[in-house]
């Protein structure tokens, strides 16, 4: 008698498992989990907001007030990474999310540093470039958007002279268009035989990771300005080319 009771108990609880694993499937096929889309907006707010705060602090906003900022004026909420590679995570950025998110972002970026009534610093600028080239834009896109909304950037290496880090030592804003010789706009990229827009492409990213300001903080102030000097050189003329070679 014992024996039959425990197949009975058994048979009986083999036939609640039974039950229990068909209700559960018949309810994930009722209501079906799309478990890509909050994972994937997660891990966009989350980079979105790291690169942001990245930009916000270059300029020596205070973290706390850098995080208010973002989570007031850009809605966005999430844990943030310091200590980043803004080209590399906006890259990563801009493999998850739509053009429009990717466009968004940018202007956001200008948007929290932009209309003060002082010039941004240079090293903040060119956090700047890396988030615009990082989301796959050339410096078209941005300047556009310091048109719409209006900054200035200083080089503090150069005494708090703002847009005179050129070797020229002229006052022309960064994207401002001038007439300019394509072969000396050439020759400061380095760029040899038939250019193409890949090519001059291709070379300014080269130089600029040789020359970013990043690279040389610390340095004395020499180095920095001639850095700073070179950097902003070889942008001024790889945004005239992009507009010279638009094939």
């Amino acid at each position: 008698m014992e024996l039959i009771a425990a197949i009975v108990m058994l048979l009986a609880g083999g036939v609640v498992a039974v039950l229990v694993m068909t209700a559960i499937g018949i309810a994930q096929r009722e209501n079906p989990v799309d478990r890509s889309t909050p994972l994937t907006a997660t891990e966009c707010d989350r980079i979105a907001a790291s690169l942001l705060f990245h930009v916000v602090t270059a300029g020596g906003t205070s973290d706390d007030q850098a995080l208010r900022e973002i989570r007031r004026r850009a809605g966005i909420a999430a844990p943030v990474t310091t200590g980043i590679d803004v080209t590399s995570w906006a890259d990563r950025y801009a493999r998850l999310a739509t053009p429009e998110e990717r466009r968004q972002l940018l202007e956001t970026a200008v948007q929290l540093i932009a209309n003060r009534t002082t010039p941004i610093p240079l090293r903040q600028y060119a956090n700047l470039l890396d988030l615009n080239f990082g989301l796959g834009f050339h410096t078209d896109a941005l300047a556009k958007l310091r048109e719409q909304y209006p900054f200035d950037y200083v080089d503090h290496a150069k005494a708090g002279r703002p847009r005179e880090a050129d070797r020229a030592g002229g006052a022309t804003p960064l994207f401002v268009r001038q007439p300019g010789d394509a072969a000396r706009l050439l020759g400061v990229l380095g760029v040899t035989g038939t250019p193409t827009r890949q090519t001059i492409i291709t070379a300014y990213r080269r130089l600029a990771a040789q020359h970013h300001p990043d690279r040389f903080h610390g340095l004395d102030e020499a180095t920095q300005s001639n850095a700073a000097a070179r950097f902003i050189e070889i942008t001024r003329a790889y945004e005239e080319l992009l507009a010279i070679y638009r094939d």
